[in-house]
């Protein structure tokens, strides 16, 4: 609980495991892209229209499990045992609703949709059947999410880390044993890489839910805690404003990743590849300006408002110089596609050389704008930062995915540049937001 004023050590302490465990979430896609790469370019781009159909749904999850985190936050910086037990369970019914309906929609609408969206007809059956398997992930996530949050919400953010080591050569060791029928299984090919991040996720989910039994909390309960409908709507309430944001940005961005599939299979297989490795080395600045915000709803929930200014500006000025960090990481990153992807063709290459300037200037405006959204919302100002979040992709990213793919048609590298166009918008209003200090005035 937050008793002493938190610098940035404690930012640290908190960030680390929460960056670490956003880096291994995100080699697990990049593993299954380096194993699936032998199998050739439409396997590869079938398994990224997949991914996209399914980030929607994983995206929902992500997004109502921060609203989550921030909720148990305050309840824990307030100390109250009562809440932060209500806020884990109702979070889990959220998590398990949005599953369930999204895999509805999977079985019922999910082959239609790639069959239009697919580039062929081989590549469509593919995906639909990577997509099937999926969904055992889906469920899996649920639970993991609402876990993870949890942990991290009370300072033992090493907890969720510390499962996804377990997860990350079981993927490995299982997917390639069902890519390529090793030791006599069968040779399954990209569904096999579906179904070793179904066992994967499993035993992450085993792992957390046995250190969480074992937990000795510091906050104990008055009284034994019941869910009921009136507690999940209310929790609802509060995260819909913070889950918003998420929410927003993934369908903004699945969509796009939709309409990309019509750049051609090397064109969008260069995306597929690219994207997860661009997720890797920014999650060193989220999970600094997450950190912050959980640190900010704590200190919120304990009413302990003199700190704020100092604290944040220290966290600004370090999340900058992460920013530059990760430019650097972005720059080398591009001399290792050839070695780690002997197999690709050569226009697919060419594509990701192309990404290079673009992405390299993206890093220090996107951590500022990152923590500026999180201060935000962890001030009770979540409404504004998805008025922010929601204008520019839907009006500005979106249309011009779009007209730039469907009817100008043209290269991937236009598209992504949308990146770096979104990131200039977004600049001016969320530090006008912070420096005007309105968000302050929501601190209840």
């Amino acid at each position: 609980m937050q008793t002493n004023k938190p610098g940035n050590r404690a930012i640290f302490t908190l960030a680390w495991p929460i960056a670490m465990n956003a880096v291994l979430l995100q080699l697990i896609l990049i593993i299954d892209t380096v194993l699936v790469t032998p199998l050739g370019e439409e396997s590869l781009a079938a398994m990224g229209l997949a991914a996209s159909i399914a980030g929607i749904i994983l995206g929902l999850l992500f997004a109502f499990s921060n609203g989550t985190q921030l909720i148990i936050a305050q309840a824990y910086g307030a100390k109250n045992g009562d809440a932060i037990s209500m806020g884990l369970k109702a979070g889990l019914a959220i998590n398990l609703g949005i599953a369930v309906l999204g895999i509805l929609f999977i079985f019922t609408l999910g082959l239609p949709l790639i069959t239009m969206l697919a580039e062929t007809t081989s590549m469509a059956a593919l995906s639909y059947d990577y997509l099937n398997i999926f969904t055992l992930v889906i469920i899996g996530i649920a639970g993991c999410q609402n876990l993870s949050v949890f942990f991290n919400a009370t300072g033992n953010s090493r907890y969720p880390f510390y499962a996804n080591l377990v997860e990350l050569p079981v993927n490995v060791l299982v997917s390639l044993v069902l890519i390529y029928g090793w030791w006599g299984f069968p040779e399954m090919g990209l569904t096999g890489a579906a179904l070793g991040s179904v066992v994967a996720v499993l035993c992450r989910l085993v792992f957390l839910i046995t250190f969480k039994r074992r937990q000795t909390d510091t906050f104990a309960q008055t009284k034994p805690i019941n869910l009921t409908v009136t507690a999940v709507r209310s929790h609802l309430a509060q995260a819909t404003p913070i889950a918003g944001t998420f929410v927003s940005m993934v369908l903004a961005n699945s969509v796009c990743m939709m309409i990309y599939a019509r750049l051609g299979i090397n064109q969008f297989a260069a995306l597929t590849l690219i994207t997860p490795w661009v997720k890797v080395a920014g999650h060193i600045t989220t999970a600094w300006a997450q950190a912050t915000g959980i640190l900010v709803g704590q200190l919120l929930g304990g009413k302990v408002w003199d700190w704020l200014d100092q604290f944040i500006s220290q966290s600004w000025r370090i999340i900058l110089l992460l920013g530059g960090m990760v430019a650097a990481i972005y720059l080398g990153m591009f001399y290792l596609f050839e070695a780690l992807y002997p197999e690709l063709q050569e226009e697919t290459l060419s594509t990701l050389w192309q990404f290079m300037p673009i992405l390299v200037a993206i890093p220090i405006l996107r951590a500022s704008n990152t923590i500026c959204g999180h201060v935000l919302r962890a001030g009770g100002d979540a409404v504004h930062v998805f008025k922010i979040h929601s204008t520019v992709q839907w009006l500005v990213v979106v249309p011009l995915s779009a007209l730039f793919v469907l009817y100008l048609e043209l290269s991937a590298v236009w598209v992504f540049g949308l990146i770096l166009l979104e990131e200039v918008i977004k600049s001016v209003p969320f530090h006008r937001r912070m420096y005007q200090g309105q968000w302050k005035k929501s601190l209840t």
